[in-house]
């Protein structure tokens, strides 16, 4: 089988690349699709195969160049009807030719499956949905569902022209594969399949230091540096639990570009000496961040399912979490782990405090939970099992 992954950049994020690492592992020939962001990245399976959009000027003509020619020859009607579909979608020779590095390299590929992973792009590049041959697939993930074609009312307006043409979606969630179906998605083609993490990290150890002769809390969130992430109620929270003199220390690790509220608010509160932002990490690096912690901190106002959190629990750290998306799916309150309402720094120190409160023995059973949970529905093993049982369900009826 010989699938396509649109992940729109190279390398991709953790969670598409854990998938394509496992459907290559086994035994599909993958194809990913984006723009390289590190042109020198290289996967470790051979049947990995990158075609990395170029960013130079002289790269882009060349490529598009050599694609176009490669189309024509492949397949003549074809080649005339894609050529007018990018000129009608770009606006001037120089997004027709960064327009064609992204469409074409598909359709040179003769792929049983093309499964793009962000809904944004099927409306930004709908030759994809019109034109490719093979069976389409969708991923649904969190903005792009939650939010953004509640402010973009063209983007929902292109979510219900082309969903409809699509063969089968996948969600991460219960929760998102909902919200689609508000933009048509017909819920028969929908099949969840939630994140899920590598085996090893619910054996790796790591030795947590403490601090003097009081044990300062080691609290720590991830994710990108983004409104929607929440943090600033975090800090709000933090600032409670410090006028109270608990100690503690806040790690953020975000990447992006939109910290600067942030860096103000940490100033402004006076939590400089107990907050730290670090602005994006290496995944090995996050990892040895996340086994030193005492808490995950989720407080997001939106998300699918987090990744992060799945990577704490698998890790045995007890994760509170915002009520946001499909985390309830996820975290069962006192049992693995705690949900709070959004928006609420107050009921955030309040889950806080208690978690201080608890005995060691009260703090493992959460623990041991988290991991059991990890083991027994969020294995990045089954993921790729059910997700290549999805494709093949697919080719069936396509």
């Amino acid at each position: 089988m010989k699938i396509g992954i649109y992940a729109g950049t190279i390398p991709p994020p953790i969670f598409i690349n854990n998938l394509i690492n496992g459907l290559a592992d086994k035994g599909g020939t993958v194809y990913i699709y984006g723009k390289a962001i590190d042109r020198n990245y290289q996967f470790s399976n051979s049947a990995i195969i990158q075609r990395k959009v170029p960013v130079t000027k002289i790269g882009i003509i060349l490529y598009t160049i050599y694609a176009l020619s490669k189309l024509i020859i492949m397949q003549p009607q074809l080649y005339l009807i894609i050529v007018k579909m990018l000129r009608q979608n770009s606006t001037n020779w120089i997004q027709f030719l960064k327009r064609s590095c992204r469409v074409l390299p598909p359709f040179l590929d003769n792929l049983d499956i093309f499964h793009i992973q962000w809904a944004k792009m099927l409306v930004q590049y709908p030759e994809f949905i019109e034109k490719l041959k093979c069976a389409v697939v969708l991923s649904l993930r969190g903005a792009h569902i939650n939010y953004s074609p509640l402010v973009d009312k063209q983007l929902a307006q292109g979510y219900k022209k082309y969903f409809s043409m699509v063969a089968g979606f996948h969600a991460v969630s219960d929760a998102i594969a909902r919200e689609a179906e508000k933009y048509a998605a017909e819920s028969s083609k929908i099949t969840v399949i939630r994140p899920a993490v590598n085996r090893e990290l619910l054996n790796y150890t790591s030795s947590k230091k403490t601090n003097g002769h009081k044990k300062i809390l080691q609290i720590i969130s991830v994710g990108r540096c983004h409104w929607k992430k929440g943090y600033t109620f975090a800090l709000d929270a933090l600032s409670i639990l410090k006028k109270e003199d608990f100690h503690f220390h806040y790690t953020i690790i975000a990447s992006g570009r939109d910290s600067e509220n942030l860096r103000y608010q940490i100033y402004d509160l006076g939590l400089r000496e107990c907050v730290s932002f670090i602005n994006g990490l290496p995944h090995d690096e996050v990892i040895k961040k996340l086994s030193t912690a005492d808490i995950f901190l989720l407080p997001s106002l939106e998300e699918g399912i987090s990744n992060a959190v799945l990577e704490a629990m698998a890790l045995g750290i007890p994760a509170i979490s915002t009520d946001c998306g499909g985390m309830k799916e996820v975290i069962h309150d006192k049992n693995n782990g705690y949900i709070i309402p959004l928006r609420d720094p107050g009921m955030m120190a309040k889950q806080i405090k208690t978690f201080i409160s608890m005995n060691e023995s009260e703090r493992k059973y959460i623990s041991e939970n988290a991991q059991q949970t990890i083991l027994e529905k969020y294995l990045l093993s089954e993921q790729t099992n059910e997700m290549i049982n999805f494709y093949q369900n697919l080719l069936k009826y396509n």
